[in-house]
C-alpha cells in the first residue's frame, strides 16, 4: 500500500513539472509570435507570483529586465525605481524565495544592485552605487548639538530643509508638563537635561547646521513692564433744609420737656389738667431727608420751632497702583496683588450634577505678553485691570472692574497712556410743600435741597524698559532687596525691648562686642542667653560653636544615629568620633564633617 501511494505522487509530481514547462514554453512561443509593440509590454501576472507569506516564485526566459521589476513592483505592491543605465535580460525559475533573495539574483547577473530608501527601492548599476558610497561614508558624520535656548522640537523644524537625501535628525524628549499653579506631578523619570539635538549628515551640512543653530539659539531678551493705573473718585455733596413747626395750645414751660439738645426736642408727658386745651401741630419735617452731620440750628419761641439744618460732604478717594514684572520676548507675563474669592458653579447633564469650583480674582492684575523688535519699538498684547467684588451669600459672583485689553506699539522707555476714562454724575434732588415752596423769598422755609456731585476719573500709563544690561538689573534687584531687610531689622528693633525675640538680638550684638574684645567666657554667657530667648538664632549658634570648637547638635546620640555615623566614617575611609569633637581637632572641614544633618 505504502510503495503503491509513492508511485503515484512520484507520477503526479512528473505530471506537474511537465505542466509547468509546457506553460513555460507556451508563454515563450506567444511573447515570439506577439508583435513588437506587444512584446514591450509586461509578459503577464502567469511569469512572477508573491505568496501571502511573501515567498516569491518566478520563471522567465529571456524577458527584459524593466518588464521583470515592473511584475515585481506590481505583484508586491513596492515601490521600485530603476535608473536609466540599467538593462538587461532574466532567465531564471526561483521558487519559495525572499523578495530581496529574488531581486537580487536577478539584478546581479546584470550587474546592477539595490538600496533601500525609506518606503523606495532604488535600482543602480555598480558604478553608481560605488559613487553613492562614497558619498555616503562622507554623510555618516554624527554630531549632537547641544541648545540653551530654543527647544529641540522648533530646531528640528529650522534643520530639516538643510538636510539631504538619507541625512537624519533626532531631538530630545519634551518636558512632560509647562509650569503651573498647582504641582501634582513631579515629573517622574522625565529627561531632566537640556535640550539637544542629534543629526547624522555630511560634514557640509553639519557646518551648515551649526553655523543656523549659532545664529538662532541666542539669549532671549527680556523687557521691564510699568504699569501705572490711576483712579479717582471725587463726591461733592450739599444739603439744606427746614424743619417749621407750629405747637398751638400747648404752654411749653408747663411740660417739662426732656430733651437731649435743642436740636433734638423730646416732649415729655402732657398733664392732665391740660387736656381740655386746644392742642395743634403743624410740621414740614424738610429736615429728615438731609443727611446726618453738618450744621443744626434751631429756635423754640412761644407756640413756633424752627430748625435748619445744612450739610456740605467732600470724599476724594484716589487709588494708585503700580505693578512691575520681567518678562522674556514672546512670553507670557501675569501679576495679580488682589485676592480670589471661591464660588460654586452646578453643571447639570442627564446623568449626574456636577459641581466645580471657581475663583473670583480681583485687585490690580497685569497680563501681558511683549514682542521686541531690533529698531528699539516692543508690540505689547496686554491687559491691565483694576477690580473690587465679592461673593454674596448665594454663592454669586459681582465684580466692579477697570480694564483695558489691547495691542499697542510703545518706544523704549517711554510711557504712553493706553486708556482713561472721565465721568461725572450731577444729582439735585429737591421735597417741598406745593405752592409754598416756588413762593420767593420764604419758599426756602419750605423746601428741601439735596445736590450730589460724583466724578470718576481713570487712567492707566504704560511704560517699557528693554532689558540692554541685565547685570545692571541684578545689581538693582541686590539693593532692593538689602533695602527690605533694612526695614525687616528696624521693625525688630523697634518691638518692646523685654520681648524675647528683642532680647535675643540685643544680648548676641553684646556677644559680638565681647568677643572681639578677647572676652570668649562673656561672650559665651550672652550667647547662652540669646538662645534661651531664641533658639533658632543661627549666627549665635555658629559663634557659640566656633569658640567651644565643637558642634552641640553632635551630642544628641542615639542608636540609629551612631550606626549611621559609623558606617559614614567607615565608607570615607577616616576615624570619625561619635559625638562632640576634642577641643585640639576643632570643626572639621565641612566635606568631612558627619553625624548630623547637613
Amino acid at each position: 500500500m505504502l510503495s503503491g501511494a509513492l508511485e503515484i505522487a512520484v507520477r503526479n509530481e512528473r505530471s506537474i513539472r511537465r505542466g509547468r514547462v509546457i506553460a513555460i514554453i507556451s508563454c515563450a512561443i506567444l511573447a515570439i509570435s506577439l508583435p513588437l509593440s506587444a512584446q514591450d509590454e509586461p509578459t503577464g501576472d502567469a511569469a512572477v507570483a508573491v505568496s501571502a507569506a511573501g515567498g516569491v516564485e518566478l520563471h522567465v526566459v529571456d524577458m527584459p529586465l524593466a518588464d521583470v521589476l515592473q511584475l515585481l513592483s506590481l505583484e508586491s505592491e513596492r515601490n521600485i525605481v530603476a535608473s536609466p543605465s540599467v538593462k538587461g535580460t532574466v532567465t531564471a525559475d526561483l521558487y519559495d524565495v525572499t523578495f530581496d533573495e529574488a531581486l537580487h539574483a536577478i539584478l546581479a547577473t546584470n550587474g546592477a544592485g539595490f538600496r533601500t530608501v525609506g518606503k523606495f527601492i532604488y535600482i543602480n548599476t555598480k558604478e553608481e552605487l560605488e559613487k553613492l558610497s562614497v558619498v555616503k561614508s562622507e554623510k555618516s558624520v554624527t554630531r549632537v548639538f547641544h541648545l540653551n535656548y530654543i527647544a529641540s522640537k522648533d530646531a528640528q523644524g529650522y534643520i530639516t530643509p538643510l538636510l539631504d537625501e538619507g541625512e537624519e535628525v533626532s531631538v530630545s524628549p519634551e518636558p512632560s508638563e509647562s509650569l503651573e499653579s498647582e504641582a501634582t506631578d513631579g515629573g517622574g523619570q522625565s529627561y531632566a537635561g537640556s535640550d539637544f539635538i542629534i543629526v547624522t549628515a555630511s560634514v557640509a551640512t553639519l557646518d551648515r547646521i551649526d553655523k543656523l543653530i549659532r545664529e538662532v539659539d541666542i539669549r532671549p531678551r527680556q523687557v521691564l513692564v510699568e504699569a501705572t493705573i490711576l483712579r479717582a473718585a471725587l463726591t461733592d455733596q450739599n444739603s439744606l433744609g427746614v424743619d417749621f413747626s407750629i405747637v398751638g395750645g400747648v404752654d411749653l414751660e408747663m411740660l417739662g420737656a426732656v430733651s437731649n439738645g435743642i436740636q433734638d426736642i423730646t416732649l415729655g408727658s402732657l398733664p392732665q389738667n391740660r387736656f381740655e386745651a386746644m392742642n395743634a401741630i403743624a410740621t414740614t419735617d424738610f429736615i429728615s431727608t438731609l443727611p446726618d452731620g453738618g450744621m443744626t440750628f434751631g429756635v423754640i419761641k412761644d407756640n413756633v420751632a424752627v430748625f435748619l439744618r445744612a450739610l456740605e460732604q467732600v470724599t476724594d478717594t484716589t487709588v494708585l497702583a503700580n505693578p512691575k514684572i520681567l518678562a522674556v520676548n514672546r512670553q507670557k507675563g501675569q501679576v495679580i496683588v488682589g485676592r480670589r474669592d471661591g464660588f460654586l458653579t452646578t453643571t447639570v447633564t442627564q446623568t449626574q450634577s456636577i459641581q466645580t469650583v471657581k475663583f473670583l480674582e480681583t485687585g490690580t492684575q497685569l497680563v501681558f505678553r511683549p514682542f521686541i523688535g531690533n529698531d528699539g519699538w516692543v508690540r505689547v498684547e496686554l491687559h491691565p485691570e483694576d477690580s473690587v467684588g465679592f461673593v454674596n451669600a448665594q454663592g454669586l459672583p459681582s465684580e466692579q472692574t477697570t480694564e483695558v485689553t489691547t495691542n499697542v506699539m510703545v518706544r523704549d522707555n517711554e510711557t504712553i497712556l493706553i486708556g482713561g476714562l472721565f465721568r461725572e454724575v450731577t444729582t439735585d434732588s429737591r421735597s417741598q410743600v406745593p405752592g409754598l415752596g416756588n413762593a420767593p423769598g420764604i419758599g426756602q422755609l419750605f423746601r428741601a435741597n439735596d445736590e450730589t456731585t460724583s466724578r470718576e476719573e481713570v487712567i492707566i500709563l504704560l511704560t517699557i524698559h528693554i532689558v540692554k544690561d541685565q547685570d545692571r538689573y541684578a545689581d538693582a534687584s541686590r539693593e532692593v532687596w538689602e533695602d527690605v531687610e533694612r526695614v525687616r531689622a528696624g521693625l525688630r528693633r523697634g518691638m518692646l525691648s523685654v520681648g524675647r525675640n528683642r532680647l535675643a538680638q540685643t544680648h548676641f550684638q553684646k556677644a559680638i562686642a565681647a568677643r572681639r574684645a578677647g572676652d570668649s567666657d562673656l561672650a559665651l554667657w550672652h550667647l547662652d542667653f540669646a538662645l534661651r530667648n531664641n533658639g533658632r538664632l543661627l549666627p549665635a549658634i555658629r559663634m557659640k560653636e566656633d569658640i567651644l570648637q565643637k558642634r552641640e547638635w553632635e551630642d544628641d546620640g542615639t542608636a540609629a544615629r551612631s550606626m549611621i555615623h559609623k558606617l559614614i566614617a567607615q565608607e570615607r575611609g577616616y576615624p570619625m568620633s561619635q559625638f562632640g569633637r576634642p577641643d585640639s581637632l576643632g570643626i572639621a572641614p565641612k566635606d568631612q564633617q558627619g553625624g548630623g544633618d547637613d
